[in-house]
């Protein structure tokens, strides 16, 4: 797969086949993806890889969390505080086009939104689960290269047949996450990566987000 179809090709798979990814591939997607660039060739990322017993005890602890109405609490400052209008509407717009495709309306089907906010906590049935975190001590320019190195993995994922997911749902829970897996408390857990190979005959694999076209976010000086 050349660079502009996995660029073109590549959407959030949130539906895995039950097929497991050995750790000698993973290592080999890291092997690549950490060619990805960074300021100063800082490499500022550092990953926690959870697969099979450890991924479904935490997976538990989470759902667990959920369900008791634990407060979610990151390690970072998460959220917008005041939200343009523009990126109001495309955020609610997803919503909207995901909850129409899984033909949920959030406001009466309390059992179906239970069971798709779960689904975030089972990895959407991925095998793996890859949290990517950074001293805290770095300055906020470090999320950039979390970013950079997440889109390197995530399309590097693509030329051997396996989908990801990024997600910040699971790292509402660093406390626990940090308690869990003994990830010391100057690492700040940034986002999360689902891997596996996904199942697509899956109806929510079948959903596609739209995007703006060049002109609507870009000008041009000449």
């Amino acid at each position: 797969m050349n660079v502009v179809d996995a660029v073109r090709n590549r959407y959030s798979v949130r539906a895995y086949l039950d097929k497991p990814v050995d750790k000698e591939m993973v290592y080999k997607l890291l092997d690549i993806a950490r060619f990805s660039p960074s300021g100063h060739n800082t490499q500022p990322w550092e990953l926690f890889v959870l697969m099979g017993k450890t991924k479904e005890h935490v997976s538990k602890k989470l759902i667990d969390a959920v369900i008791s109405k634990v407060e979610r609490r990151y390690d970072y400052d998460y959220g917008y505080k005041e939200v343009p209008d523009f990126i109001k509407e495309r955020r609610d717009a997803c919503n909207v086009k995901v909850f129409k495709h899984k033909n949920i309306n959030p406001k009466t089907d309390k059992d179906k939104l239970k069971e798709h906010i779960l689904e975030n906590f089972r990895c959407f049935g991925a095998p793996v689960c890859i949290l990517i975190a950074r001293d805290k001590h770095l300055g906020e320019e470090a999320f950039i290269d979390i970013g950079l190195f997440a889109q390197t993995l995530m399309l590097v994922a693509l030329e051997f047949g396996l989908a990801t997911c990024p997600q910040t749902s699971i790292v509402a829970y660093a406390e626990l996450l940090h308690k869990e897996l003994n990830i010391p408390n100057d690492k700040i857990i940034t986002m999360s990566l689902t891997l596996g190979y996904p199942d697509e005959n899956a109806h929510i694999n079948k959903l596609r987000m739209d995007r703006d076209a060049v002109d609507k976010f870009t000008k041009f000086y000449t």
